[in-house]
């Protein structure tokens, strides 16, 4: 047998077993989906994420600010301008926090089902710039575009100093200051 029949056999074989690989796998699926291994380990079957995630099937998103806060009860004026009162309870879940201690004007995002609040998170801001006017706590970043946003760095223990490159991400508390949470130096 010459050297060209030997590869060429080589090659046929290796094309029959990929073949025949791939119909063994696919045929291990069956017909209707995946093999019933997967469904037993992934109870919700595939792309469900399991019993936890069912309830917020047919759920939607609302983004907004919280116009008020009380006892089963959250007031939402959405980015559209629209507002939305929604139902709470104790199952009713705050990110990072409880319920009541959320306050006016913080930016939210709240993931609703027939009218109840599931899940609420504050949205957090992101902003990259050049720091000016660092005063103590307070700072102004400038941004690529040239919008200037003040910045509250209480919670940050290294303070940047005036004309360092920065991102930074945190809450917004009053429409228009972020509260910075992190603080990451850019290289110039």
């Amino acid at each position: 047998m010459s050297k060209k029949s030997a590869w060429a056999g080589a090659i046929v074989a290796a094309v029959g077993l990929t073949v025949g690989g791939i119909a063994v796998a696919t045929a291990a699926e069956g017909p209707d989906g995946p093999p019933a291994a997967f469904a037993e380990r992934h109870p919700g079957g595939p792309g469900k994420g399991g019993p936890g995630k069912a309830k917020l099937k047919d759920s939607t998103l609302v983004v907004g600010r919280v116009k008020s806060v009380e006892s089963g009860k959250l007031t939402i004026t959405k980015d559209d301008g629209g507002e939305v009162s929604l139902t709470t309870d104790g199952s009713t879940k705050l990110r990072g926090g409880d319920l009541a201690g959320l306050k006016a004007d913080q930016r939210v995002t709240v993931r609703v089902k027939d009218g109840k609040a599931l899940n609420v998170a504050l949205a957090k801001a992101q902003e990259r710039g050049t720091v000016k006017d660092v005063n103590g706590n307070n700072a102004t970043l400038v941004q690529v575009d040239g919008l200037q946003t003040p910045l509250d760095l209480s919670a940050v223990s290294e303070k940047p100093k005036n004309g360092d490159l920065v991102a930074v991400t945190g809450t917004v508390s009053d429409g228009k200051t972020i509260k910075v949470e992190k603080l990451r130096q850019l290289p110039k």
